[in-house]
């Protein structure tokens, strides 16, 4: 499909509400995230065969790539088509390490859903516990995708009554999350069953998968992916390809377990935002008003290397967000105007002129930290987005020349916007920079990055 073509495409879906779906990905470290990510858009043809799973493409920054793991939130927009409609998928990757936790529930203000990604040898980990903690305080609805279940049919080589066995316990695990922690009206309506297909399994990095709603339409059985591992490469590699490939199975499965914008907010607005649901605002939100005044609220901040701008990037609950509009950000109490509009078209930014509500997208002009709330006059901002870790490691940072100390305070202030859970303070006494972070991994690259 011609680039041109995916990118009417999202301009066209982008203002049909119902159409489309704000989903994150979240689950514990080298549970197979970013390479599931990279077969999601090899589907939405936004990347070649030869580089899905290998190109790692939302671990855009070199520290990531050099670590193989993901550091930062990444945002990326496809298009999928259900039964001959067509739907907008935007999607946020995030970290799986604990030190990165603060981009997990920054990145669930913006989503109405999640996949949630479970290891189906190591099953639940202590990280796969805290991102659903995260995206159920959110009022994010999950679904579950069991991974790496080629290791339970080549490593570990269990019968496929042992596999039965195994995938049922992750998904009775997962419930038992769910059941435990999500609100009171959700516990039973949010629980995952194979049944009706909130749950897929398969491998994201030999890009197959399978749903029960998936196995009855397309005639195939768990036994047919068995029989395929007795094949040589690449015949096993066409044959997922043309009969399980991941790509259809997962978005079909969060096309139609997950929520779009008009019926998540009726839920989330009232737990998320501070302001009474009976004024004409509250209604705005609640019911995602296109023509309602704007309320965008930040999620992630990235300045750019090259111009040193800030891009702030968000959701959408009220209004259209147009270019040139002037906008007030109501923590700071200050006003800015809109310099640049921009959507994801894969992961490249596209300018546009206007974008309106349900939508994750980005601004450029306003200088604001993560959490503002943007609207066009003051009004009752959204709940502060709150980190469930605080940081617990502090180090010094000096400069190894005293005329550098301006650009330090400059490079702190960046890292600061970037990263909101790295907390940043002078000691008064003894006129250290000091930086507190998650752990000694989640230093490590700050510091790195400063440099």
């Amino acid at each position: 499909m011609a680039e041109q073509t995916i990118a009417q495409q999202i301009r066209e879906l982008m203002n049909n509400p119902e159409k489309i779906r704000n989903i994150a990905i979240a689950a514990h470290i080298d549970h197979g995230k970013t390479t599931f990510s990279d077969n999601l858009l090899l589907g939405a043809g936004m990347i070649s065969e030869e580089l899905a799973g290998k190109q790692l493409t939302l671990d855009f920054r070199e520290d990531e790539k050099e670590r193989g793991i993901t550091i930062d939130a990444a945002n990326v927009s496809m298009i999928h088509d259900v039964d001959g409609e067509k739907y907008l998928i935007n999607l946020i990757d995030t970290p799986g390490h604990v030190d990165f936790g603060g981009d997990v529930t920054r990145a669930m203000r913006a989503v109405d859903g999640a996949i949630i990604l479970v290891d189906a040898v190591e099953g639940i980990m202590p990280q796969t516990e805290t991102v659903v903690k995260q995206a159920l305080r959110e009022r994010v609805k999950p679904i579950l995708f069991i991974n790496k279940v080629d290791r339970l049919v080549r490593e570990v080589k269990l019968t496929p009554e042992k596999i039965q066995e195994r995938l049922t316990q992750v998904i009775t695990d997962v419930n038992r999350l769910i059941n435990n922690l999500a609100p009171e009206e959700f516990k039973e309506k949010w629980s995952v069953n194979v049944q009706d297909g909130s749950v897929a399994f398969g491998s994201a990095r030999e890009n197959w998968a399978l749903s029960i709603p998936f196995m009855q339409k397309k005639k195939v059985s768990f036994k047919d992916i068995i029989d395929v591992y007795q094949k040589g490469e690449e015949e096993k590699k066409k044959w997922f390809w043309e009969k399980a490939p991941l790509f259809e199975v997962v978005l079909d499965m969060a096309v139609k377990h997950l929520p779009n914008p008009l019926e998540a907010q009726k839920y989330r607005v009232p737990k998320i935002w501070q302001g009474d649901v009976n004024t004409k605002f509250g209604e705005d939100l609640l019911n995602c008003n296109r023509d309602g005044e704007i309320a965008f609220v930040v999620t992630n901040i990235v300045i750019d290397p090259r111009s040193g701008k800030e891009i702030t990037a968000g959701r959408l609950y009220s209004g259209t967000i147009v270019n040139g509009m002037e906008i007030y950000a109501n923590n700071l109490k200050r006003k800015y105007r809109v310099q640049q509009v921009l959507v994801y078209n894969g992961i490249k930014p596209e300018q546009l002129e206007k974008v309106p509500c349900g939508n994750v997208l980005a601004i450029v002009g306003p200088s604001v930290d993560v959490g503002e709330t943007i609207t066009v006059k003051e009004q009752s901002p959204f709940e502060e987005i709150k980190h469930i870790f605080q940081p617990v490691i502090t180090k010094s940072i000096e400069v190894a020349r005293s005329a550098d100390l301006p650009k330090l305070i400059e490079v702190l202030r960046k890292v600061g916007k970037e990263d909101p859970s790295i907390k940043i303070e002078i000691n008064e006494e003894t006129g250290e920079n000091l930086i507190s972070g998650m752990g000694e991994l989640h230093l490590e690259i700050v510091e790195n990055r400063i440099k």
